[in-house]
């Protein structure tokens, strides 16, 4: 799914689009394994193909927790 998250670095906002399912975010035909653009920009992505040797955010927190086998 995608994930956006509100940055703020120095006084200027910015969005960060990611994947949680370990895939590329897209926009206009370009990959990205995730982006971060001014605030004001409002773009939008959609999910791509699965990012290779990528992880999830459920296999981030695995490895995290120590739960990963």
């Amino acid at each position: 799914m995608i994930k956006t998250e509100a940055l703020t670095i120095g006084t200027k906002a910015f969005i960060r689009t990611y994947s949680d399912a370990g895939r590329y975010v897209v926009r206009e035909g370009v990959e990205y394994s995730e982006a971060i653009d001014p605030a004001e920009f409002g773009r939008t992505y959609t999910e791509g193909e699965p990012i290779e040797g990528g992880v999830t955010a459920d296999e981030v927190l695995d490895i995290l927790t120590g739960e990963a086998e």
